[in-house]
């Protein structure tokens, strides 16, 4: 019964901010084509410096030098900040465009991350990306959607209803509803972070030691 209640307030949920969907889709989307194209424009220095990054993370992986501890952390560093960064922007008026923005740069760092993997190592690099960006992201991605409609939606009503007596006696209990659901997208999230720190880099190092290394 639970689960039912819960499907049909996340379908109410996607029906009265479908639009809002579309346009946080449109902006990742936009970010990963625009940093898929950005790896065209990279210097030979700069592709250099992180194909030896790749390479030394690569050489880490076969020798069994995995710091899930470290792995775990960055992951939290790279996604915690932005959700809190969309939560905040959630409780301004002005915060849906810088949303936005978020959206795009995210998808720019998956579309380059891509692009300069299999721009660098060819066929090897769409197995690496596969296997080591792509697994966290199918979770990562529909999370930031969801926060970021759920951000831009309270910034909206905020602006509607600024004047409006009633929203503002009931400010703190929206608020705390509002923290609740960004609160329950983390929980969601942490599957992301688990895949990335402990899923990704073994399955990583299994396809290595089948094949060989994965960088040519």
């Amino acid at each position: 019964m639970s689960e039912n209640k819960i499907l049909v307030v996340l379908n109410k949920h996607v029906q009265n901010n479908f639009w809002l969907y579309i346009v946080s889709l449109l902006c990742i989307c936009t970010g990963i084509v625009l940093g898929m194209y950005s790896v065209r424009y990279m210097g030979s220095f700069e592709k250099t410096d992180l194909l030896s990054y790749i390479k030394n993370f690569n050489t880490a992986i076969n020798s069994g030098n995995i710091s899930y501890k470290s792995i775990f952390l960055e992951t939290l560093k790279s996604n915690i900040p932005i959700l809190l960064a969309m939560w905040f922007l959630g409780l301004t008026m002005i915060g849906i465009p810088i949303i936005l923005i978020i959206d795009i740069i995210k998808g720019f760092t998956i579309g380059f991350t891509i692009s300069f993997m299999v721009n660098g190592m060819g066929t090897k690099g769409i197995l690496f990306s596969l296997l080591g960006v792509l697994p966290q992201n199918i979770i990562y991605i529909p999370c930031f959607i969801l926060a970021s409609v759920i951000a831009m939606d309270f910034s909206m009503a905020i602006l509607k209803d600024k004047t409006n007596r009633q929203w503002t006696s009931n400010i703190w209990i929206r608020v705390t509803s509002y923290s609740l659901s960004f609160l329950l997208v983390s929980v969601v999230m942490f599957i992301g972070f688990f895949t990335e720190t402990y899923l990704s880099p073994n399955m990583v190092k299994l396809i290595a030691a089948s094949i060989g290394s994965i960088i040519i």
